[in-house]
């Protein structure tokens, strides 16, 4: 299923830079870094393999899920295009020391929450469908 191929390799690729976000994490640590950098660091490095690991787990269970054509790639790109916002907002974050929860200046913390709210809209639409689907599979 094809669907299921391009969960597992995008969520490879997540995987990855969660796991590359592991190097700036322990360097921050060594290097004695405020705990706000820390534990942005750790954020995005546990979010993004968490991420990563969602999405291969995904690709394991769309077989049991009845759902339309439409619904199904509906999921599956909701989820991808949302973990993609995270790869990038998550370590711009902790790179850069913003948050971007609200969209207050400067630009690039209003890009982030754009980056967020994509993200986080992303994984809901999907969640719903993937209960949609899981319910109707009953």
């Amino acid at each position: 299923m094809l669907h299921a191929k391009q969960l597992i390799f995008h969520g490879g690729v997540i995987l990855l830079v969660g796991l590359l976000c592991g190097a700036p994490l322990g360097s921050a640590v060594v290097h004695k870094k405020s705990e706000e950098t820390v534990r942005a660091w750790r954020v995005a490095h546990s979010s993004l393999v968490m991420g990563g690991v969602l999405l291969l787990a995904l690709a394991g269970i769309l077989s049991h899920l009845q759902l339309s054509a439409f619904s199904l790639a509906l999921m599956v790109w909701a989820v991808v295009a949302s973990s993609y916002a995270f790869a990038v907002v998550l370590p711009l974050g902790a790179h850069y020391g913003l948050r971007g929860l609200t969209p207050a200046p400067p630009l690039l913390n209003r890009l982030m929450y754009l980056g967020n709210m994509v993200g986080a809209g992303g994984l809901l639409l999907g969640t719903v469908i993937l209960l949609w689907g899981a319910y109707a599979a009953l």
